[in-house]
């Protein structure tokens, strides 16, 4: 089943068209119904964290929506066909009735999720109810509103296993969602043995759907990675949490002093870079050196060729995915500066200075690695300004 759900949400109305037939058995109650849902248009916008965007959910072909009214214990099942949500076994009912529908289904299985941001549609659960009382014989408005939240899992260092889990306030696993029947909700399914709603083996950037408005413990591993408020998280909104520190600060050994010095990161598994050159020239033998014979001390090393190439892709252009650059002086000299674009990353920048009198127009760079492949052991890049 493929959903969608963009970086923008906005409301999704969908108008559908009669389609029925007479049963001769039960000439008094007709089978077949319309269904018009419409999608809350829900700021997704999440309050604790920065530069975020909004996102759309559209229903996609295929899709269902379960139905169910106070007269009846199961559900009768919508399907969407690009255009249209109908049903063809559903029963309008003798005596005015409250409907509840559900989307993706009555059930929602949380375990194992895929962590891909193109499927989180598929664990996306809506519910909503009809207005007041009806028989259903003009059909059904159901105003759809989001009962889970996302989490945006940062997974920060190379090689690092993620183990997503989430516990309720008691202490028990939550496994998934279960539609409360006669009420526009859902109800968390929940465990006494461990369940994993997301299992990785690095770094990256993944979504988990969780249960919304209820309190909520967020753990990878055995970590605490969050615990929410009593009113749990708001529905219909996103939430970043990463896995570890994209900036901070290391002692180097300068001289024989300790002294601190800041590092950040630009992408989800990449090296953590000094700000600052840690020494104007270094010979390749130095630069391989590690631990206490090392230029700053045991904290520090040069990077691996390895560690640099996600910077830049197809030769010398840069990888757009991870970084953004820009040519630009700073403390009288040129050079660039490096953003990171990935979520968790985008306040955090590196400014590597060029060598000599580049100019206003661009230049090359040549940087020691700890690497020696092809009898190379500088990572070399160009850059250039294009003319106006």
């Amino acid at each position: 089943m493929k959903k969608i759900l963009y970086s923008v949400f906005m409301l999704a109305t969908m108008v559908l068209a009669a389609c029925s037939s007479d049963d001769t058995t039960e000439p008094a109650v007709k089978r077949g119904m319309v269904l018009k849902a419409n999608v809350e248009d829900t700021d997704t916008r999440a309050t604790i964290t920065d530069n975020e965007g909004k996102w759309k959910f559209a229903f996609a072909t295929n899709d269902v929506v379960k139905v169910g009214n106070d007269e009846v214990e199961s559900y009768y099942t919508f399907t969407y066909d690009g255009n249209l949500f109908t049903s063809t076994d559903a029963k309008q009912t003798t005596e005015a009735a409250n409907w509840c529908a559900f989307f993706p289904g009555e059930t929602i299985d949380l375990t194992n999720q895929t962590g891909k941001f193109a499927d989180v549609a598929n664990k996306y659960a809506l519910a909503g109810a009809t207005a007041s009382a009806t028989t259903g014989s003009e059909g059904l408005t159901v105003t759809m509103k989001a009962k889970a939240a996302v989490l945006r899992i940062v997974g920060v260092n190379a090689g690092e296993p993620l183990d997503i889990s989430v516990k309720t306030a008691e202490g028990k696993y939550v496994s998934g969602l279960d539609a409360v029947k006669h009420s526009a909700n859902f109800s968390v399914q929940i465990s006494d043995a461990k369940v994993s709603l997301l299992s990785k083996s690095d770094a990256g950037v993944y979504y988990v759907v969780v249960p919304a408005g209820v309190k909520i413990l967020v753990y990878n591993g055995d970590k605490l990675m969050k615990t929410t408020k009593d009113a749990g998280l708001t529905a219909g909104k996103y939430y970043t949490l990463l896995t570890g520190e994209t900036t901070g600060k290391e002692f180097a050994t300068i001289n024989g002093e300790k002294v601190e010095k800041e590092w950040v990161q630009l992408w989800p598994g990449g090296p953590k870079f000094a700000k600052e050159n840690v020494k104007d020239k270094m010979t390749f033998t130095d630069a391989c050196k590690t631990g206490d014979a090392y230029v700053w001390g045991a904290n520090w090393r040069t990077p691996k060729g390895e560690e640099l190439a996600p910077l830049y892709k197809d030769g010398y252009a840069v990888n757009t995915e991870n970084v953004s650059a820009v040519f630009k002086q700073s403390n009288g000299s040129y050079g660039i500066e490096f953003t990171g674009v990935q979520h968790g990353y985008t306040n955090n920048k590196i400014f590597l200075h060029g060598e000599g009198n580049l100019g206003t127009k661009g230049g090359q760079w040549s940087y020691l690695t700890s690497t020696d492949k092809n009898n190379s052991m500088t990572w070399n890049f160009f850059f250039w300004v294009a003319e106006n």
